[in-house]
């Protein structure tokens, strides 16, 4: 039989993965080839069935402002990140990493921002990623 580890309360009617007594919230890298190959990151109790969708809705909104140039590429990825923060309000942290145009392109928030232990865990899966 299968436990159900997720909780809900009438507060929160989503369930979100956070444990009884757990002091962390769960780590998610997700990679998209889409328009261009980008990763988002998050560190959140909030559920990410969305996930996607919110992801590719903001690609949308930028497809008529289609990114070329190094800032406006900058500016895409701040802004995804950013939206994304409004989306998930238990987001501890996010990470967006943008890979166009011979180059990276990095935008952070929360504990990502804060935290070289996150940031050291981001990059270590990011560069597992690549590999696998």
């Amino acid at each position: 039989m299968k436990q159900n580890m997720s909780s809900s309360t009438p507060d929160t009617p989503m369930p979100f993965t956070r444990l009884e007594g757990k002091e962390h919230s769960p780590l998610i890298l997700r990679r998209y080839s889409t328009p261009v190959l980008h990763w988002v990151c998050l560190i959140t109790d909030d559920n990410l069935d969305r996930l996607d969708e919110y992801v590719t809705d903001a690609w949308d909104l930028a497809e008529e402002d289609k990114p070329t140039t190094i800032q406006e590429f900058r500016n895409m990825a701040g802004d995804l990140c950013t939206y994304l923060s409004v989306q998930f309000k238990r987001a501890e942290g996010i990470a967006v990493i943008v890979a166009a145009d011979k180059m990276l392109i990095s935008s952070l928030y929360g504990d990502f921002m804060n935290h070289a232990q996150c940031r050291l865990e981001l990059y270590s899966l990011l560069q597992l990623s690549t590999q696998v």
